[in-house]
């Protein structure tokens, strides 16, 4: 009887750890008013935006409703995905289900109207309303990657990376299927994956020397957000060789 008691208490101490860190993290799975909510609401924001580029990309590559509204999806939840199965976790969307309905609702959305919608309204995928979704996205993207990674129990160094696939990993494979360079992979843009590894390194950052959960939730969404401000109108990007041969 007594490994037998040992055993669970080692189960009920595990058990209480894992607790400890869900609440020390303080991520909600719905929108609300606290800290986590409101990141919550910013990563339903930016997944909605990732959809829409996603699915006009899939649009200007030619693809039919169908393929639209999957590479929208894949655009949105791609990056934490791979995050996820990496971790030796089941995907993220298969308890949280929401986040296929709002995706996939709007990628059908712009689908479905983003002719009618942009000819009325002069839009276009360079709007800067697009830029600032996309922004707010990766901030929110990356802290949850984070998260994710502490609650997985992972090393920071491998947290901070779940930060960095979660914010990115879509987008990756988004071009692939459209068969167009990987953007996070080349310099033909300004940096977009360096933005979210440094903002979920800067939350791990917050979290090591006691900050509370407000602070490290600022502090890594204001880092990634302030230096994709700053790489997109500053044109910052990382060296390329091209003259290897």
């Amino acid at each position: 009887t007594i490994p037998s008691r040992v055993g669970s208490r080692a189960v009920a101490s595990e058990a209480s750890s894992e607790k400890e860190v869900l609440e020390e993290e303080g991520l909600t799975r719905f929108p609300g008013l606290s800290t986590g909510g409101v990141l919550r609401g910013l990563d339903y924001m930016g997944s909605v935006v990732f959809a829409i580029t996603g699915t006009h990309c899939a649009m200007i590559a030619g693809m039919d409703m169908l393929g639209c509204v999957i590479v929208g999806i894949i655009t949105a939840t791609g990056g934490g995905t791979f995050r996820d199965l990496m971790l030796g976790k089941r995907a993220f969307w298969v308890e949280e289900w929401e986040y296929i309905v709002l995706c996939g609702l709007s990628a059908l959305a712009t689908f479905l109207f983003w002719d009618s919608v942009a000819h009325s309204l002069n839009l276009s995928k360079d709007d800067m309303w697009l830029f600032w979704g996309d922004t707010i996205g990766i901030g929110a993207f990356c802290c949850i990657g984070a998260i994710s990674g502490i609650r997985a129990g992972a090393h920071p160094l491998i947290a901070a990376l779940c930060g960095m696939f979660t914010s990115s990993f879509g987008g990756a494979v988004r071009d692939v299927l459209a068969k167009r360079p990987v953007r996070i992979l080349n310099n033909h843009a300004e940096i977009y994956a360096t933005t979210a590894f440094c903002g979920a390194s800067m939350y791990l950052v917050a979290r090591a020397v006691g900050m509370p959960f407000k602070i490290r939730v600022i502090s890594g969404f204001s880092t990634a957000v302030s230096m994709r401000i700053a790489a997109h109108f500053y044109d910052i990007r990382l060296p390329s060789k091209p003259s290897v041969r």
